[in-house]
């Protein structure tokens, strides 16, 4: 990586620092990369805008520590109802047990989040905070690039090797790189209304409201936190809609003695879904809105983002260490724009079911819902919330398993790797996460048929840590250099294993490819067209 002291010597500028870009930069600092972090606010924002948080934005919060701290905040495991004409239920649904060790979905409290973020970084001895300073000016060439800023001591400008504009649905960044948005924006405006000190406590459920009249969205929180949304129509003023005195009306059926101190937000907005037509300008990257709006019906938004934040961070770490190619920095928009394009859509639908307004739609609507929940199939696909896809990067950075690979084990390739609790050999039991690192890792499943293979020299060079990882005690040979885990609910232990099966662990927690003795050395020749680590001399 790049050295220096200088304000023009940086790996890595990121523009923007709200929680996306706060944890772009957190991630690239802790690889070791310099990093620059430039914000236009002097502190961070005091608004509840996101609400939903996945299982995944918690298991980056781990890598960072944060996640203990988010959670003792947050309504953990919650789902969604769907109500429909004179408040009949539609449907109920809750995430699939999740399979990463936190939960599925829970309800949390941006500023919470975003103070967490903003009090790392700025204590982050690889990062460079810059506050109160306005970005006005982009500019690249093949060797780097150049941001010229405004703050109340001046005008300035920064280098660095490398660019992230995470500064939101109005980016500069992206304008200043010319990518436009693809998409529409939905013509129903709706009040957004925050509320503290709620008296009672509702049930772990998002509540979607599709009444014919005026539909409205009730989210709960911990700590007497509760949002309600509410649909304007075409001829309502959004000023008078967002009175005091209204705002209180508004409230006034799920906070009986609400009060002026209790409404903590109150605005209008009208939700968008854009994606930006490239990720990827040159050595300049977007993430989170900058690179995509979506309603905010299926609580995508911000994790989204911070999905983007981790699957960029990784790779330009990489590429700055020298191992990564300019094909491993391509694979940041095949995986991250496909998948953010994928739940815009998802987001669109949610919204529309739940905007219907008028007798005619809303009975088509609720006659429709309860004629597909009566087919077992369709009825656990919305009640699992299926619908809402993880990510699926077997167009990016995965390596197709050979014939020699069990299948079982080929279908985890492109996707997320699940985490049992795991014992290693002093006894204590841990999430498996907690043996992995911050880089890639090789996890060894043991087999019924031992095998002394030494590892290819090439993981040694990607700085991969290697780890076994077996359903029952396995006695150690000569040539074991890996600790053995024990993963006693076998979740990654798959039983009958005619032979050892390599996990190849991306940083970012997802598996690149499963090898056999027989097949590693295809699977490293493939893999060095994204990752070619050298000697050091």
């Amino acid at each position: 990586m790049r050295k220096g002291n200088s304000m023009d010597d940086f790996d890595v500028a990121v523009v923007g620092a709200g929680p996306v870009g706060l944890t772009a930069a957190l991630l690239l600092a802790d690889g070791g990369a310099r990093v620059i972090l430039l914000e236009a606010a002097e502190a961070p924002m005091d608004l509840p805008r996101a609400i939903s948080i996945a299982d995944e934005t918690f298991r980056t919060m781990d890598r960072l520590g944060l996640a203990g701290a988010l959670k003792a905040e947050s309504l953990l495991g919650t789902g969604s109802r769907y109500f429909g004409l004179n408040d009949r239920p539609l449907a109920s649904s809750k995430p699939v047990p999740s399979r990463i060790g936190h939960p599925a979905k829970s309800q949390f409290d941006q500023p919470v989040l975003e103070n967490l973020l903003w009090t790392k970084a700025r204590d982050h001895e690889h990062i460079e905070f810059l506050v109160d300073a306005q970005v006005n000016a982009v500019t690249q060439d093949a060797q780097g690039i150049t941001v010229g800023f405004r703050s109340a001591l001046g005008a300035g400008t920064v280098a660095a090797s490398w660019l992230v504009g995470a500064d939101g649905g109005r980016s500069f960044v992206r304008e200043a790189l010319g990518i436009d948005l693809v998409g529409s924006t939905q013509q129903e405006r709706w009040i957004v209304i925050d509320l503290l000190d709620v008296p009672g406590t509702r049930e772990p459920y998002a509540e979607f409201h599709g009444n014919g009249t005026r539909p409205y969205v009730l989210v709960p929180g911990i700590k007497g936190r509760l949002r309600l949304e509410f649909m304007l129509f075409d001829g309502e003023d959004a000023d008078a809609m967002t009175s005091p005195a209204q705002i209180l009306e508004l409230s006034r059926p799920f906070h009986p003695e609400v009060g002026p101190e209790d409404v903590r937000r109150a605005v209008v907005y009208v939700a968008h879904q854009r994606i930006a037509r490239t990720y990827r300008s040159g050595r300049s990257f977007l993430i989170g809105d900058a690179a995509h709006l979506m309603p905010p019906f299926s609580g995508q938004g911000l994790n989204a983002g911070l999905r983007d934040a981790l699957n960029l961070s990784w790779k330009l770490l990489e590429v700055l260490r020298g191992a990564g190619t300019d094909r491993l920095l391509s694979t940041y928009e095949s995986e991250r724009r496909t998948h953010a394009a994928k739940m815009v859509k998802v987001s669109r639908r949610t919204g529309a079911v739940v905007m219907a307004v008028g007798a005619l739609k809303t009975n088509v609507r609720d006659i429709a819902f309860r004629t597909v929940s009566l087919i077992p199939a369709v009825h656990r696909y919305l009640g699992s919330m299926r619908f809402i896809s993880p990510p699926d990067y077997r167009n990016g950075v995965a390596i197709k398993a050979g014939r020699d690979v069990d299948r079982r084990l080929a279908a985890s390739v492109g996707f997320a790797l699940s985490q049992p609790s795991v014992t290693d050999p002093d006894g204590w039991t841990t999430p498996l996460d907690a043996h992995l690192g911050d880089g890639w890792s090789l996890l060894t499943l043991e087999a019924e048929s031992p095998s002394s293979h030494r590892p290819d020299p090439f993981w040694a060079l990607l700085g991969a840590r290697q780890l076994r990882l077996a359903g029952t005690p396995v006695s150690p040979t000569e040539e074991d250099s890996a600790p053995l885990l024990l993963d006693a609910g076998r979740v990654l232990a798959v039983p009958h294993l005619g032979k050892p099966h390599t996990l190849v662990v991306r940083p970012d927690r997802y598996v690149a490819a499963v090898f056999t003795d027989d097949s590693e050395q295809s699977v490293i020749q493939s893999l060095r067209s994204y990752v070619n680590p050298h000697p050091r001399r």
